[in-house]
Order: structure tokens, then sequence, then C-alpha cells
């Protein structure tokens, strides 16, 4: 801190493989340290659902979240021992420590899989599998795991630090690096996101956040969409809105895309919303005439449903599974049938064994999941029968209906 106010920046990163340690790791500092030997995260605050464990858990780098205050006094340059599996941080570890001998034995090899070119599932259904990514490391990680796109970019990661909106210039920044990946490819970007921990300094306590704040500010809407007119011009590109809860946000999105486009002399992408707030779920058919494609927000909406903050460490991605939130997804998607419109899955819960035969089951054939994530999930795909996963969701949601008749 006392080198930023002296306007010097932030600390140069150790030499080597290093364990972030922090009150509360900012996924934004993940993403920028990712190249930078960083190969795992301890955080006080947060939960599985958290952005920052999002953002590990697309970058493959192993994450404990909910820790100990205790760990803060953890001096730093030790050598340490970090197990997410079992929530442990090991500072000092014995020599002997099992841990120890058994890196000690095992030898590099190459990245676990890659996903086919077609996925399929066990009775040949089949599936569109992309990734959620908010910056080139991701997306490199992702198309390398056998991903045909990104499903989710995320575009407010990289200015929750900012002190005002970004300009156009700082998008195109951002942006290029990614979009110029993906060329030919899906590329859904969402717009800027300022909710929940990403809220950046400029839009502080007692002030509009998210999709709100960024319609109030025309101006900052119409240069993020230039930049993405402008950065994805190679790719299959799609603008997604985030926590829509009114037809009326939809169609100002809409109206500036249009106004955009024809400055730019670019061809008018796909528009799409994001379906994460219970509500917006449940009046799925209100929407259904209003935009191209639906994208189901599963963290979001599972924590408001059970009524869990996403920072609550009981917050995770199999809670989808709940029957309430089950129906919700289910509406979503029988409301998309009739309009023409896709639906794709991109919250954690798309990536969860437990959870993704549901989704398949329910009908769903378009999944977006962290980058590492890729051919893992390409394997469940391939091992789930969409017969049988359609009974499980069905028993699923008819046991929640008797304990609401009940």
């Amino acid at each position: 801190m006392v080198g930023h106010l002296r306007g010097h920046g932030a600390p140069p990163p150790p030499a080597g493989k290093f364990i972030l340690v922090r009150r509360e790791v900012d996924p934004a500092d993940l993403i920028q340290l990712a190249e930078h030997g960083l190969a795992g995260a301890v955080s006080v605050a947060g939960g599985a659902s958290s952005h920052a464990a999002i953002i590990a858990r697309g970058l493959g780098l192993p994450m404990l979240a909910g820790a100990d205050p205790g760990v803060l006094a953890a001096a730093a340059g030790h050598h340490a021992i970090l197990d997410a599996a079992a929530g442990e941080l090991i500072v000092d570890p014995d020599p002997h420590h099992p841990h120890l001998a058994a890196a000690a034995r095992a030898t590099p090899g190459p990245r676990a899989g890659r996903a086919p070119l077609e996925v399929r599932t066990a009775d040949g259904e089949p599936v569109t599998l992309l990734c959620n990514v908010a910056s080139a490391a991701e997306t490199r990680l992702g198309l390398s795991g056998g991903a045909a796109g990104v499903g989710l970019l995320r575009t407010e990661i990289a200015f929750t630090g900012a002190t005002g909106w970004p300009s156009e210039a700082g998008h195109l920044a951002r942006l290029t690096p990614v979009l110029g990946l993906l060329a030919g490819r899906p590329a859904v970007v969402r717009l800027l996101d300022f909710s929940g921990d990403k809220v950046p300094p400029f839009l502080g306590r007692g002030q509009e956040q998210g999709l709100a704040a960024l319609l109030r500010a025309p101006e900052a809407l119409d240069d993020q969409l230039r930049a993405i007119l402008r950065a994805g011009a190679e790719t299959r590109l799609a603008v997604l809105v985030p926590m829509v809860t009114s037809l009326e946000e939809v169609a100002q999105v809409r109206a500036a895309l249009a106004k955009a486009a024809a400055e730019a002399g670019a061809a008018l992408p796909q528009l799409g919303i994001m379906v994460e707030v219970a509500a917006t779920a449940a009046a799925a058919a209100g929407f259904a005439d209003a935009v191209d494609f639906f994208s189901i927000g599963t963290n979001d909406l599972a924590s408001e449903v059970l009524g869990l903050d996403r920072a609550d460490p009981r917050a995770r991605p199999a809670l989808a599974a709940d029957p309430r939130v089950l129906t919700l997804i289910q509406n979503v998607i029988q409301a998309a049938r009739p309009a023409g419109v896709s639906v794709s899955v991109c919250g954690d819960a798309a990536a969860d064994p437990l959870v993704l035969p549901l989704l398949l089951g329910l009908g769903v054939r378009m999944l977006s999941v962290g980058a590492a994530r890729v051919p893992q999930v390409a394997g469940w795909i391939a091992a789930t029968g969409t017969t049988a996963a359609a009974r499980q969701a069905a028993g699923i949601l008819a046991a929640g209906q008797d304990q609401v008749n009940r």
C-alpha cells in the first residue's frame, strides 16, 4: 500500500512458484499473476461461488476460500503446501510430509486430455462446449482443451479497481488480446457487471451498481459497445446483458447496440440476456421475443433462490440441483423453444458432476465452463445418457413439487 501511495505501483511477484495469501483475493490479481509463477491462492474472505474462486477454477489453480484468519500471520518466503481439496495450508511442512513425497515421485506430464472436436452424450446427442474467460491466458487454456469458443467473456474483472468508467481505448486494450484468439469462433461478450464482489471504487456504497449504473451512463455503454464491435469483428460475436430484470433494459441496450453497429459499419451481433434473477427466470416467456438467446447464470440464481450470499462459504455450484432452482431452469428452457431462442448455461453448475447430467436431462445442449475444466466436462458429457438424465431430473422436480403441495 505504501508503494502504491508513493506511485511505485504493485511490487513485482516473487521469483519462481508462489502461493498468494490475502484477506480477500482479487480475481484481477489471479489473472495478472497466473503467468508469473502463481501456483495457488488462499483467501480469508469469500467462498466457492466468489468470483476469485471462479477465476481460479478457470485457470486450473487450487484455491482455498473462507480460510482461518490465522493464515495471514504466515511470513512470506517460507515453503508451503496448499491442499485445496482438504482445505489446508501447511507452512514449513515436515520434509517427510506425504504430499512432498508424492510430488518428488511425480513426473511432469502433458495436460489432462482434450475435448473431442464433436462433443456428444453417451446416446449421441451433440453438445456445444464453450469456456468462460476473463483473460487471454484463460482463453488459450480453454481452446487448447478443446473448447469451441467463448460462451462468457467477463469484461469487468480488469476494471474492479477503476476510478471511473473505462474508455473505449481502455476496453480495446483488454478485449483485443482475448478476441484476437477467437477469429471465426463464437465469442459471447458480457457487458460490464459491476455488482456483488466486483464493484469498483467509483461506484461506492449507496450508489447504483450493475446494469442500472451502466444504463445511467450511456456514454460508458456506447464506449464499451464500440470497443466490442471493433475487437470482435473477426469473431462470431454476441453481446450478453447481465442481471436483466425488465424488458425496458433489453430495449435500451438493443437501441444502443444498433446505433453503435451503424456508426461502425458493423454487422449487428446477436443480443442475449443473463438469466440469473429468479423473477426473470420465472417470466422467461415474456423475454423470449425480445432476445436472441438466454444464458443461465446458476451461481446468482441459486444464491437468490436459496437465500445465500455468493460470498457465503456454504454457496457452491452443486446447489443448482435444488428442485427450486431446477424448476426455474426448466421454465427458461420451455419458454425458449417456441420462440426459437437458444439456451446455454454459463454458471459454474455446468461443470459440476452432480448438476451437469440434470441440465442435459432438461434439454440443455450448450454449456460454457471454466477454461481448465473443458476436457473433464467433455468426458462427463460423453458418459451421460440423456434418457436416464431426463428421468433423474424429472424425479427431482417431482419431489420438489410434492414438497410444495404439502
